[in-house]
Order: C-alpha cells, then structure tokens, then sequence
C-alpha cells in the first residue's frame, strides 16, 4: 500500500511552512512584499546587475565596535568614489534580526556644478554620539539594531552609472578648495552610485543574513539613495520575508522643473534613468526629465508590505540650494530676477513643491507612506543629530515617530505643520 506524502509535514520537519514558503515568492505570487513581476522587470532594467560583484578586500577594526570594508576600485570598474579612490562600508554588530542601513548625505555633482563629498574616508566613523548615533540612550529606537553604514562619495545619489570626461573637473581636484593631490586629479568623474551602493548591501548580506526587520535610512543625498534603488536591492538580498522600512532624511526627491539644465545635465551625467523598470516608464511615473518621485510612487503600488517615512524641513537652506541651482546654463539659478532681489526659490515655493509631491505618495497609499514636516525651520537634516529628539510636529517628537514607524504605533502620523513664515535673517 503507497503511503500518502504529507507535504505540510515533510516541510515542519525541515524547518519551514507552506505560509513562509508563499512569503518567499514560492508557489506562485508573494501575497505579501515585491511584485514577481515588478520584481523581474528591476531585474530586466538592471537594478540588480552588481549584487554579487564585488567582494571586499579586507576588513579591519576601527574602534567603537565599527568595522571597515574596503573595495578595490578595479581602475574605476569596481565600487569607486567619484574621484575615482576608494570606497569602503562599515559595519557594526547589534541585534541580528534588526538591521538598519545608512546612506551618508553630501552633495551632488554634475557638469560645472561641483558641490559633493568626493573621499569616502572623510565621512568614516565611528560617528560622534548624536541622534541615531547615540547607542546609549534609551529613546533611540535604533540603539540595539546592527547597522551597515555607506558613506557617500559619488556624486549621484548612489544611483548613478556612468564615466564623465570633463577637464574642468581635474582643474577642481587641483583647485585650494579641494586640494588633492596632483597625481590622484584626473578627468574622470566615476559616478558609481549603484556600484557602491551594491557593494554595500552585500556586505550586510554577508554581514547579517539573518535579519528579519530591515530600515534603509538615509541623509541628504543618502535619503535620495534610500528612497531609489537601496530599498529593491533589500528585497533582491533579502526577499519578501522581511519586514521591509524605508526613513528618507530629507532627501527631497522632489526637483524644480525649471531648473532644466541642471535637471538634463544629471540625466546625461548620471544615467540613473536607465535603471527605472519598463511599466514605471510607461505609465509616465518615471521619466529622467521628470519629478523622480515616481519612483517612490512605482514601489508602493508593487510592494505591498514596504511603509516608507520623509522628513523635511519647508525652509530647509541646504535643499533650496540645490533646487535652485541651473548649472550649467543660463541663468544659473531658478528662479532668476536680480531687478527684484530674486535668486533662487524661497520657502513658500519650496513648501508647495515639497507638499505637492510627497503629499501625492500620502494620498496614494496614506497607510505606508506618511511625512514629518517641519515648518518655519532652515535646518537640514534630522537623524543624525540632536533635533532626532526635539524636532516636534503637532507635539509629538521626531525620535517618537520613528519608534512608532518601526512598530506600527499610534504616533506614526502623517504630519504636516501649519505655515510658519521664517524668521528673517539677523542684522
């Protein structure tokens, strides 16, 4: 007589479920995370071309329980700063299951318009003890988690691909702004976002396979990073299994259309746009000459578990700057009225940007994807400082947010402050 083969058995003693097997895409569609479909189109776009490409080579102790991963940068085919040195990740040990994922901010660079961190050893850690940082303090809700630490030195957003032969940018590496070294300046603007970016989240792979709760955080340029491609490479290396949060430190995603120099110069430098998937392209979310938002928008509606947190600041000093700038081309800020003290976009202008945009993420998916804006305020950035605990929307705390954000609490709210006007400057 045959014996009947009980699968869900057979699976129990293996150490699995039939419902942890669904969750990781086996068996016809994942219920739960990262479309297969939308899934394989990132694939087809290339999204994950560099996982598993580059491994370290070595690692080293550098105090604080920090660990330094270096890459070779193969002659710039390999993870590469822009200045086309070395690129290193760190990693530090806490909890394995809780695993966050920082992206570093510090610029951007494109052609004639060079305002980004350029050497990944000026952003190391270990970090001083503020915000996130502070391992020790009781309100941090990151203090026990395990953190992989990218710092950022390739111009574009950790999401650019692509060699840029400028003359002018050697002229800038040897400039008294700059100051390096005559035999390190040369043309070559390595724009290898992704590259690093890659070679990163597989050294948290590698680092923390077993982590169940996964935050991609980033700063600035690193919160761009982090609202891109970082959170699909997580899903790529993790799966669906994970609970998956993406925290976007003011990294407005949102540009100014009428910079469109500037916006056509980081298309042509960058080349991120070549990694956007077909049906994003198609349904006009994603389009390099337009608000890079879609992106964002394209990932909600085809990860179905993924909850993604913005802060802002609506006058924030830093962001402007960069909205405003139209290099190269004429003129070179937008917008451009001398006669009538304009230069560049003011707080009001740069709060309907930023509402409209993230506001349009909000309405689409209100439950996943929910803002902290602060107003009346220049500062920049949140996470990484002491404002992570008195920031307050509304009475209620950036570092309380975040807390609630990770579990799913009462606090994590979609906030969003009155007008304040900014003070204006001191005499």
């Amino acid at each position: 007589m045959r014996s009947r083969f009980n699968v869900r058995k057979a699976l129990t003693v293996l150490g699995f479920s039939l419902t942890s097997l669904m969750l990781m895409g086996f068996g016809g569609q994942s219920c739960r995370g990262l479309d297969r479909q939308a899934k394989h189109e990132l694939a087809e776009a290339g999204v994950n071309k560099y996982l598993g490409e580059f491994e370290p080579i070595s690692s080293e102790d550098v105090g604080d329980g920090w660990n330094r991963h270096a890459f070779d940068t193969e002659d710039g085919h390999g993870p590469t700063c822009i200045s086309g040195t070395q690129f290193s990740t760190f990693t530090r040990a806490g909890d394995p299951t809780k695993l966050l994922i920082l992206l570093q901010g510090g610029g951007a660079c494109w052609q004639d318009f060079y305002r980004c961190n350029i050497l990944s050893e000026a952003q190391e850690p270990p970090p001083l003890p503020f915000g996130i940082w502070d391992f020790d303090s009781p309100d941090n809700p990151f203090a026990d988690y395990s953190v992989v630490y990218m710092p950022y030195c390739d111009g574009s957003v950790f999401g650019g691909d692509n060699d840029v032969d400028d003359p002018a940018w050697e002229a800038y590496l040897e400039s008294e702004e700059v100051g390096v070294p005559r035999e390190l300046a040369q043309p070559i603007r390595y724009h290898r976002g992704l590259r690093n970016l890659s070679a990163g989240m597989d050294v948290a792979k590698a680092t923390f396979p077993h982590a169940t709760k996964v935050t991609v955080a980033g700063s600035s340029a690193g919160g761009v990073g982090a609202a891109a491609f970082a959170p699909f490479l997580a899903r790529f290396l993790y799966g669906n299994y994970v609970k998956l949060t993406v925290f976007n430190d003011a990294g407005p995603i949102a540009v100014n259309l009428d910079a469109t120099a500037a916006v056509a110069a980081r298309d042509n430098d960058w080349q991120f746009a070549q990694f956007y998937p077909q049906s994003c392209i198609d349904d006009g979310l994603c389009n390099a000459s337009g608000q890079q938002t879609g992106i964002v928008q394209w990932r909600l509606d085809n990860d179905s578990s993924i909850r993604e947190a913005f802060y802002e600041t609506d006058a924030d000093g830093t962001n402007i700057g960069f909205a405003s700038a139209n290099v190269p081309g004429f003129p070179p800020i937008v917008p451009f009225d001398p006669a009538n003290g304009v230069f560049g976009l003011t707080q009001v202008p740069y709060r309907e940007l930023v509402l409209a945009e993230h506001g349009a993420l909000n309405d689409a998916h209100p439950d996943r994807y929910k803002r902290f804006i602060v107003s009346g305020d220049d500062s920049h950035t949140a996470l990484q400082g002491p404002l992570f605990y008195s920031q307050t929307v509304d009475g209620v705390v950036l570092n309380e947010w975040t807390a609630d954000f990770l579990t799913r609490g009462p606090l994590w709210l979609d906030l969003v402050e009155d007008f304040v006007p900014l003070p204006p400057p001191s005499p």
